[in-house]
């Protein structure tokens, strides 16, 4: 796994998940050149592109590759409406063409290989109706969901508070206390660590 900082109006941490030179890229939001001179450096073949969801900081540079993009099935609406994925909040243009994309639709039930390895699908809605977070291992790409000693916002559209909440205590009581968590923004952590110290999760389990 490595983790590579991609600047723009909202950082966020693009991650690839690697195997014997081959990977997928998890949320490319900005800095395209970037990612492809890794990608280049390590000599790596891009299988495809994973989206946790459909917001302008983790959608705005997927035309790096030309492979197929992977977004869950209730999250379409949110990447095509730029009003929705925030693209018309920033004022700014897509710089590529949905059109142009082979943007596939999943959902819990899909399971993406790298060779031997297998990467879980989880639905985890709250802060869009079609969030996802994507395992690989003890590894949990949470992207909006789930962030070190906090949670993702439930205020942009169709994020909903009763959705998040359950998710997130869902989550975090699904998972070993090994896992490690890896959100879009902030840093890394461990199941074990927001099970003991997330603010949210105590505060929403005692509601449910």
């Amino acid at each position: 796994m490595r983790k590579i900082l991609l600047l723009g109006d909202i950082d966020v941490n693009c991650f690839l998940i690697e195997q014997n030179n081959k990977c997928y890229i998890v949320d490319p939001g900005y800095e395209k050149e970037k990612v492809q001179k890794y990608v280049k450096d390590n000599k790596l073949e891009v299988l495809g592109i994973l989206l946790t969801h459909g917001h302008i900081d983790h959608i705005g540079a997927i035309d790096s590759f030309d492979v197929p993009v992977y977004l869950h099935k209730n999250e379409y609406e949110i990447i095509i409406n730029n009003y929705k994925n925030g693209f018309d909040y920033y004022g700014k243009e897509k710089p590529y063409s949905l059109e142009n994309i082979n943007l596939i639709r999943i959902d819990e039930s899909t399971i993406f290989e790298i060779d031997d390895k297998k990467i879980e699908v989880l639905h985890t809605p709250g802060h869009t109706v079609g969030g996802v977070c994507f395992k690989f291992g003890n590894d949990l790409y949470t992207g909006d969901t789930l962030f070190s000693g906090s949670v993702g916002r439930w205020d942009f559209p169709t994020g909903d508070l009763n959705t998040l909440r359950k998710t997130v205590v869902d989550l975090i009581d699904s998972q070993a206390d090994k896992v490690r968590i890896h959100p879009a923004h902030g840093t890394s952590s461990t199941i074990k660590i927001e099970k003991n110290n997330n603010f949210y999760y105590h505060e929403w389990k005692s509601l449910l």
